[in-house]
């Protein structure tokens, strides 16, 4: 009886400790969930529209450019054309390149809610079974009140089938709070890891933006420079510095 009494006590303190462990775990993936979906609002609603807006600013003043030349001889205004066709064409390749990948990227996004729902079920799966070991483990309580499992009613037979169950049931238990001990720590392990992955990207994500604002001042400045005139002598100069 001691020694089972102390492996059940060790047990105890094991499954404790797991436990406390599992709520850390499960503190520290919520808190992944939240700066991941922190770093997609950032990334999609964020940078991605003022990308957009970028480049529409940059080929709507590609047409105001080629709107504003005064062609001299038919070769320059046919080339204006074909400028206009090819800019035309370069945006509407990348917006159908955009919508792609914007297509996978939300298929991506269904398979991760039907993961997410699958979860949930989950979770309502195990509620469902610790409401019904709960409802049966009262129904114990009511028998050794006043049923068939009073002591006043046990024998030797059954005092000693519920020792051998004791018994099984502890060697059992061992295996398996190691197991959980196991899978808990490298749990832990995995939401560092991508805790590490996640601040990078919201750190890439900052930088990302700053390089889209400093974009943008450069369209103010090209849209400063559209209609200034330029001779033969700057063109050649520009040519020479490249």
């Amino acid at each position: 009886m001691k020694k089972l009494k102390k492996s059940i006590n060790a047990l105890s303190t094991k499954i404790m400790d797991n436990k406390a462990m599992l709520f850390q775990a499960r503190a520290n993936i919520e808190e992944n969930r939240l700066m991941v979906l922190s770093n997609y609002a950032a990334a999609s609603s964020g940078n991605q529209q003022l990308a957009i807006h970028n480049t529409d600013d940059i080929f709507n003043s590609r047409k105001t450019i080629l709107d504003s030349y005064d062609c001299e001889t038919e070769e320059q205004a046919r080339y204006v054309e074909e400028a206009k066709d090819r800019s035309e064409l370069d945006l509407l390749l990348h917006s159908a390149e955009l919508n792609r990948r914007s297509m996978l990227l939300n298929q991506k996004m269904v398979a991760i809610n039907a993961q997410l729902i699958e979860a949930n079920r989950e979770v309502m799966q195990l509620n469902q079974e610790m409401l019904e070991f709960n409802e049966e483990n009262l129904e114990t309580n009511l028998e050794l009140i006043s049923g068939v499992l009073n002591p006043l009613l046990a024998d030797a037979e059954t005092t000693e089938e519920l020792s051998k169950e004791n018994d099984k049931s502890v060697v059992e238990l061992e295996s398996l709070v190691d197991s959980n001990r196991k899978n808990i720590l490298d749990l832990l392990n995995q939401s560092k890891e991508n805790r590490k992955i996640t601040i990078n990207d919201k750190q890439a994500i900052g930088q990302r933006k700053e390089s889209l604002y400093a974009n943008r001042e450069q369209i103010n400045v090209m849209r400063d420079s559209i209609g200034k005139e330029v001779d033969y002598a700057e063109l050649f100069l520009d040519q020479a510095e490249e």
